[in-house]
């Protein structure tokens, strides 16, 4: 676990919180463009007799958002307490 300062741990906190909107964003991108994307330029498409627009949006999302939530733990997010270790000045 990581020691960090109490600002450290409000910017890490930011960071990882853009990141995630950022992955988020990504994977509805991606849901929204290979949907109506390949159903707009090939409807008739197949993959294993199912339409391929909707093996494409809902089983390749579901591979990007695994991906991406990999990537995220590994790269982006640091473990660290949240709790603030220093004492409150006149607490009981």
């Amino acid at each position: 676990m990581e020691k960090m300062s109490y600002k450290e741990k409000f910017i890490q906190m930011n960071k990882e919180a853009k990141a995630t909107w950022i992955a988020t964003a990504i994977v509805f991108v991606f849901w929204w463009v290979s949907g109506f994307g390949i159903y707009a330029v090939a409807p008739e498409a197949t993959i294993l007799y199912m339409p391929a627009w909707f093996m494409v949006a809902c089983f390749g999302t579901w591979f990007l958002t695994i991906g991406l939530v990999v990537y995220l733990t590994k790269k982006v997010f640091k473990d660290f307490d949240l709790n603030d270790d220093t004492e409150i000045e006149g607490g009981n």
